[in-house]
């Protein structure tokens, strides 16, 4: 018969939950990287407007385009503070989930490093037992042979 850990179940639940915390952590880092990707997009094209505005007003461009340009940039620049928050949220959100992965990723390692422990006295034991066999198999083999 081998080595039964008695909180096998809890082990087996803890690392459970360390699994579905790992798929939150990548799923916040996921939606992090979109946030940031849509924000650098956004800056991009502000740049871009940008670039055109200041080409458009080289050119003698119109009161009225120019109007329509700075009401465009400043909805962009609403936007980008507003995708800016999104960043920071996801973020924040992103070191939670890692930090609730650490915290039972101590709790299944420490169930783990009493596993490992048992399982070492479980040897220890055999092998004491196994020796005792072996050194009462040789004390009756000696007397034995001296009767």
């Amino acid at each position: 018969m081998g080595y039964q850990f008695k909180l096998e179940a809890l082990r087996r639940y803890r690392q459970f939950e360390e699994d579905r915390l790992q798929k939150a952590l990548s799923d916040a880092r996921r939606l992090l990287e979109q946030a940031e990707a849509v924000l650098a997009g956004r800056i991009e094209q502000r740049s871009r407007c940008e670039d055109e505005f200041r080409l458009g007003l080289q050119n003698g461009g119109s009161a009225s385009k120019a109007a329509m340009y700075r009401r465009f940039l400043q909805t962009l620049t609403d936007e980008i503070d507003a995708r800016r928050s999104e960043v920071q949220s996801a973020k924040r959100v992103c070191e939670q989930a890692r930090e609730a992965l650490l915290v039972a990723m101590k709790k299944r390692k420490t169930l783990d490093r009493l596993k490992e422990k048992g399982e070492q006295a479980f040897l220890a034991e055999l092998d004491s037992a196994e020796q005792k066999f072996i050194n009462e198999m040789a004390i009756n083999r000696f007397t034995l042979r001296n009767n």
